[in-house]
């Protein structure tokens, strides 16, 4: 566990760092495989910068979502002085990954309207880069100590000693390299399937449908209360049935679509 590491005479935080590296890694992928399904490379670039940035608001919209009362109620924090910690209570930590993909997506697709672009055709550089940089980030999330798992024995467990976001000297499931190496065999299967189907609008219907069940079954192993339980299941479960479900939509409206040509 490394909270935090120094380079060039400066700390940061290792999440972060990883963040832009999973960043730097997405685009890398974005400018190799461009050409090899015909598409303009600086094209292909303004779509995932954008979507980035996407990522970056929809994941903290959502994350504010279940704190507006208290938020609405700290507002006057702004202007009695209290600015800083209003800003750091609920503008510099917490992120929602079911926000970040709702949010890359409508950054994606304002871009692709503006430039006149097809967002679809550029699926097959775009939606193998999502679980890329995620993976990268599960594991700034282990190395922070946040998103953890369920208390279990060693070797089974494993117990930090300087997390800044989790408990410490306690044995717990490493579900955030659980998440991490999911997401890299997801990466391998979408770039597998980028390069044969001929239908690309499949690419981000089927992304889903390999992250929602997978992120399913790994909540039951999460021990962090920012699962936020609602009734039988946490928020990402509830979050995960309705991404299959809106997945599972559009590939019927496909089908039926290529059978009514």
């Amino acid at each position: 566990m490394l909270p935090y590491v120094t380079l060039f005479g400066h700390t940061l935080s290792t999440y972060s760092v990883l963040a832009i590296l999973g960043f730097f890694a997405g685009l890398l992928l974005v400018v190799l495989t461009s050409p090899r399904f015909g598409l303009n490379r600086d094209d292909s670039v303004y779509l995932y910068v954008f979507s980035f940035a996407g990522v970056l608001v929809g994941a903290k919209l959502l994350s504010l979502l279940p704190l507006l009362p208290q938020m609405a109620a700290d507002l006057p924090m702004l202007w009695t002085g209290e600015w800083e910690r209003f800003v750091r209570t609920y503008l510099t930590s917490g992120m929602v990954y079911y926000g970040g993909l709702a949010g890359a997506v409508v950054g994606a697709w304002l871009t692709a309207r503006y430039f006149s672009l097809r967002l679809s055709d550029f699926f097959p550089v775009l939606v193998p880069a999502i679980p890329l940089f995620h993976a990268f980030g599960r594991v700034g999330c282990f190395c922070a100590g946040c998103c953890y798992g369920v208390e279990a024995p060693e070797p089974w467990g494993v117990a930090f000693t300087h997390a800044v976001a989790g408990p410490n000297g306690i044995p717990l499931l490493p579900v955030q390299l659980w998440e991490s190496g999911a997401e890299l065999v997801i990466f391998a299967i979408l770039l597998w399937y980028a390069g044969r189907t001929k239908v690309r609008e499949r690419l981000l219907p089927a992304y889903v449908l390999l992250y929602a069940p997978t992120r399913f079954v790994l909540e039951f192993f999460r021990g962090d209360p920012a699962r936020r339980l609602y009734g039988p299941l946490s928020t990402s479960q509830w979050l995960s049935l309705a991404a299959a479900a809106a997945a599972l939509w559009l590939l019927y409206r496909r089908k039926n679509h290529e059978y009514s040509k």
